[in-house]
């Protein structure tokens, strides 16, 4: 069996327990969505996103991409069973877990504050964000995940996602039934939140104890400890990334703050739908980084990049299948999610969707491009975008609505995904060859 077969076997078994998990989460987020809808209205539920949105904002902007370092620099000593150098790089993505935390919880109360008064939020609203950002920090798994990835145990994250998501389902459906309010259904999903963090945390530290007896608390001994390039590695990585993450947040809080929490509502489900009608395939991106990397470390630079192009072709003609069928059940999808009518939901959700697919073509190419040493590039590129993106996205959808805050979305993933085929461009002749002096 050749290494390029191998490597393809692994993607393809690891994303296929992925999607189980993703299937189950899908489900739930259907029944859960849909009778909380019911339960609050339209406009309370818009609430709840947008305080959601709120706490996410935070939790985003201050992650710091932990469990990118962490495959970066700890796969080889993780194979090799070097337990030295593996301690000192989980320790190293322990901190930056920490002080992601520390500022996730301070942005998300200055944001609720500023953001609660331009909206015109009661003090009862304010309090209910205020107390939900305290969940902010356990929003990203950072170094667990990492751990989870780095040992291939992909089997555990469908557990994680289906007693996060069934729990909170259960609990939806209990407030509905007592006719709960909005505070029980922020606790909800708060309660999955830390259920997920929970179990992330468990499997990662029991690895870890197998491995060499780790000790959380050990990590906090020592702040200076870095291998050379692992800072700005971490840095770059992390704008990157957290710039991808944050725009569908920030764009949910700015539809609301222009338009009104309902149609921020309807803005949020729309992308949903699009982004869970393409969520197997994007689960190829975190299985496709740490079989880049390994490929990285054996040297095997033609197989890596043919690996890329390969996956490309398949996403490529997923996303022709998957525009087919939004166009056939888009818009049964919302109103069956909603239970309520809103115009123009097809082409909210068609416009969505191929934000989506845009999104979708750019996870081949953007672990080719960190892989090989060009992260700076997707930092510069995607601030760039960025900055143009978020108001541009205010000025049009305060002049066309929804229409003008999709139409934007889907040309600034494009925007993106034209600057990873020209970072692969500029830099694909050189992948494998020694750098001047």
């Amino acid at each position: 069996m050749s290494a390029e077969h191998s490597v393809f076997r692994s993607i393809f078994r690891n994303v296929s327990v992925l999607t189980v998990g993703r299937v189950v989460n899908a489900l739930c987020s259907f029944v859960y969505i849909a009778f909380t809808v019911r339960a609050l209205g339209l406009s309370d539920f818009g609430l709840l996103i947008l305080i959601h949105s709120l706490a996410s904002t935070g939790s985003v902007l201050s992650r710091m991409q932990s469990w990118q370092t962490l495959i970066r620099f700890g796969s080889d000593a993780f194979t090799k069973n070097d337990t030295d150098l593996l301690r000192k790089v989980v320790h190293f993505c322990i901190r930056l877990d920490t002080l992601s935390a520390a500022f996730a919880i301070l942005f998300g109360l200055i944001a609720v504050q500023i953001y609660g008064v331009t909206a015109q939020w009661s003090r009862h609203v304010r309090f209910l964000a205020d107390l939900y950002v305290i969940v902010s920090p356990l929003m990203y798994s950072g170094w667990a995940n990492g751990i989870l990835r780095m040992a291939g145990k992909f089997h555990l994250v469908p557990i994680i996602d289906t007693c996060a998501a069934v729990v909170k389902t259960l609990g939806v459906l209990l407030g509905y039934v007592l006719h709960l309010k909005l505070g029980y259904f922020l606790a909800m999903w708060a309660l999955a939140i830390i259920i997920d963090y929970g179990f992330y945390f468990y499997y990662a530290m029991d690895i870890l104890r197998k491995k060499f007896r780790f000790r959380y608390f050990q990590a906090y001994r020592s702040w200076r400890w870095q291998i050379p390039g692992m800072w700005q590695f971490t840095r770059a990585a992390s704008v990157n990334q957290t710039l991808g993450n944050i725009s569908g947040h920030v764009a949910t809080l700015l539809v609301g703050n222009g338009l009104g929490p309902a149609e921020a509502a309807v803005f949020r489900v729309c992308r949903q739908i699009a982004d869970g009608i393409v969520t197997p395939a994007q689960l190829i991106s975190p299985v496709l980084y740490p079989e880049l990397v390994k490929m990285r470390d054996k040297q095997d630079w033609k197989g890596l990049k043919r690996v890329t192009w390969k996956m490309f072709g398949v996403l490529t003609a997923l996303s022709l299948l998957l525009l087919l069928l939004s166009a056939v059940f888009g818009s049964k999808i919302f109103r069956l999610m909603l239970h309520v009518h809103v115009h123009h939901t097809s082409l909210y959700i068609s416009i969505m969707l191929m934000a989506a697919v845009f999104s979708l073509l750019v996870i081949p190419l953007e672990p080719l491009l960190i892989v090989v040493g060009h992260v700076k590039f997707l930092m510069t590129s995607r601030t760039a975008i960025m900055a143009i993106y978020f108001p541009a996205l205010y000025a049009l959808t305060m002049q066309f609505g929804l229409a003008g805050a999709c139409l934007t979305t889907a040309a600034c993933n494009a925007a993106i995904l034209l600057s990873r085929f020209a970072g692969v461009w500029m830099f694909g002749g050189r992948i494998g060859k020694p750098k001047p002096e």
